[in-house]
């Protein structure tokens, strides 16, 4: 903590300020898939809050709701449930993690795709990928996130993350916070409260160990147990049966149920999500409903409410819940839910629809960049309200954005090591951390030249003088004594192909000749009336037959000589010189095409990386980097608030 004073009517924190005028017992809900990456972050809200607004309180969540990760067509033989895999646009490319992602320092999920290096590079994959020994690995490599690894399930059946036992992903887990840290102490840190509390409770939940390490990476960066503050899970959140079906939070589906408004909501909810990725109400099942119900040891399925009075969940083994009178309420629905199947199933809303959900009661902390579709949910809100549907009063989202490596500034005195993407971009393996504050952006904007300048590179040459020119492939020579030892064959075959055109030439009219004569041929039989006696025999035969023989001898002798220029051109061609410069230059040109998409995804990475780990980093990062403190408390200090509204 700072020195600075407590300062209640400071309206400097303009957000803060607001929100404390608008909603002044309300709490912020800071919710997370996994306490191992950005999420823990937000202490730098608790920071900010002890300064201006004491006595706010923050509630940290796991959001563990989701399925957890798994790849379609990925099964792990064994006895391992879990797998630590990266993100790549080829055997990954269809990831998408949850509750099981870390990145190193500086690593994140950004996957230099194939068509960012063909588009923005001018890479040739095919070109790179031709030769390879292993064109797979090599394209895996090519586009692989750098410093990013996500868990996935690699058992048949899906599991809900809530579900998942912490036994069983322990080694997982263990392995992937220590290629994350590093064998850095904030690692073993890490290392040592997991193993605790897995002892400690043997039967526990992976959620619940996100929950028992929230506070504790809070105190460790605050340098201070957090105040006002509380841990939960969407799964307690959200709870959905008789006794929590009219909190504010599940307004929203009374909207849905409500014959007087279902239309209306339906409508609404249509016109949000039209043209984004989230599909209409209408792509589903009929009587669907824009929420989820989690049903413990069941999975996790689409709320649907039919006219027939039934109730279905679109569980992978689809729920039914017979009934003969339609729901309308929360009420009959939580009665319904609860009776066939408990009091602790959880009902969530779409991505959409959940964050109005949420904003009846708390005020949402995102980072910037994170839940990128709120703008579909104020769509949402401002057609509800059009259509006269009322609703409580929702909080806005609180946008929290950082200057996280200009903070490092503050730090002095540590030297950073740099992984391959950003050596390329600063030109070194190493940087004092304030240093880097100072040249990341340029370094940023170099990498960016460099795709330019390598989307220009569209010959050999070009390429391999580029790359001669900055050291990374010194094949310039090679390449032009082999194009140079292929030109002289290619010279010596082409004066045989240039003899053998003019042989052809040759052939064709002689060939030609030989055609007018039989057509002559023809006439003068037809003009003598098909009558020839000896002297008309005599005559044809000097006139047509004679030529005719003639022509016919030059053309087999001319093919022959053909035919023999052919072989003979052949043989210089398939010579060894010959194979062995036309390798030479293939495995060069491969060998270039390679550096160039090498060089390519370090740019994309560098480009894309930094602005993403500038908005969300690790929070782990900052006691690794420096334990003082002061990179933490400058990052939150420096953050920029800002309040986006859902309505």
């Amino acid at each position: 903590m700072t020195d600075a004073p407590t300062t209640e009517g400071d309206c400097r924190e303009d957000a803060l300020c607001a929100l404390r005028e608008r909603f002044p017992q309300t709490t912020f809900l800071a919710l997370g898939q996994t306490a191992l990456w950005d999420e823990p972050t937000k202490a730098t809200l608790r920071r900010r809050l002890d300064h201006f607004w004491p006595g706010a309180h923050i509630l940290a969540g796991v959001h563990d709701t989701d399925y957890f990760a798994k790849l379609h067509g990925f099964h792990q033989p064994g006895s391992d449930a879990f797998a630590l895999v990266g993100h790549d646009d080829n055997k990954t490319r269809a990831l998408w993690s949850a509750a099981g992602e870390m990145s190193q320092l500086f690593g994140s999920e950004d996957v230099p795709t194939r068509a960012r290096l063909q588009t923005e590079a001018g890479v040739s994959l095919k070109k790179a990928l031709a030769f390879a020994d292993d064109p797979d690995a090599l394209l895996s490599e090519l586009t692989m996130a750098w410093g990013w690894t996500g868990i996935l399930h690699s058992g048949w059946e899906r599991q809900i993350a809530s579900e998942v036992k912490l036994s069983e992903i322990l080694p997982t887990l263990r392995e992937q916070i220590a290629w994350a840290t590093e064998g850095s102490a904030v690692g073993s840190t890490l290392l040592g409260w997991m193993d605790d509390f897995a002892a400690a409770h043997p039967d526990a939940l992976l959620p619940c160990l996100y929950k028992y390490l929230l506070p504790r990476l809070y105190e460790l960066l605050l340098g201070a147990p957090p105040q006002n503050f509380a841990t939960t899970r969407t799964t307690t959140l959200l709870r959905f049966n008789t006794q929590t079906c009219e909190l504010p939070r599940f307004w929203l589906v009374q909207a849905f149920l409500d014959p007087a408004t279902r239309a209306q909501a339906r409508e609404a909810y249509d016109l949000a999500v039209e043209g984004g990725e989230q599909y209409t109400l209408d792509q589903f099942l009929p009587g669907a409903r824009p929420f989820d119900l989690v049903v413990p040891g069941k999975g996790r399925g689409t709320l649907r409410v039919r006219a027939d009075g039934s109730v279905w969940i679109d569980t992978p083994e689809p729920i039914c819940l017979p009934g003969e009178k339609v729901i309308t309420s929360v009420r009959q629905l939580a009665e319904r839910i609860e009776s066939a199947l408990g009091p602790d199933c959880v009902l969530i809303g779409k991505a959409v629809a959940l964050l109005p959900m949420l904003a009846a009661e708390w005020v949402l902390v995102f980072h910037e960049g994170a839940s990128s579709y709120s703008w579909r949910t104020a769509k949402l809100m401002g057609a509800l309200q059009r259509l006269r549907i009322c609703h409580p009063e929702l909080r806005p989202i609180l946008r929290v954005r950082y200057a996280t490596w200009d903070s490092l500034s503050a730090v002095s005195g540590v030297s950073l090591t740099l992984p391959p993407h950003l050596c390329q971009a600063l030109g070194r393996p190493t940087v004092e951390a304030d240093d880097f504050a100072a040249c990341w952006q340029r370094g940023r904007e170099w990498e960016q030249r460099r795709l330019k300048e390598l989307s220009t590179l569209r010959s050999p040459n070009a390429l391999l003088s580029y790359l001669e020119q900055h050291r990374l492939l010194t094949a310039h020579t090679d390449y032009a004594t082999a194009s140079q030892a292929l030109r002289a064959q290619w010279d010596k075959a082409e004066a045989l192909r240039s003899e053998e055109n003019i042989i052809s030439g040759e052939v064709r009219r002689l060939r030609a000749e030989s055609n007018t004569l039989e057509h002559a041929k023809g006439d003068d039989f037809r003009a003598r009336g098909s009558v020839l006696d000896t002297t008309a025999l005599a005559e044809r035969t000097e006139h047509f037959d004679t030529p005719l023989a003639t022509n016919r001898r030059q053309v087999k002798r001319l093919l022959l000589h053909a035919r023999q220029l052919h072989r003979e051109r052949k043989a210089i061609e398939r010579a060894p010189e010959a194979i062995a410069a036309r390798t030479t230059l293939r495995r060069i040109e491969t060998e270039a095409e390679i550096a160039k998409a090498r060089l390519a995804k370090n740019a994309l990475q560098t480009l894309h990386g930094l602005p993403h780990t500038d908005y969300r980093p690790s929070a782990w990062w900052f006691p690794q980097v420096d334990p003082s403190r002061a990179w933490f408390n400058r990052v939150a200090d420096t953050a920029a608030l800002r309040l986006e509204e859902l309505v």
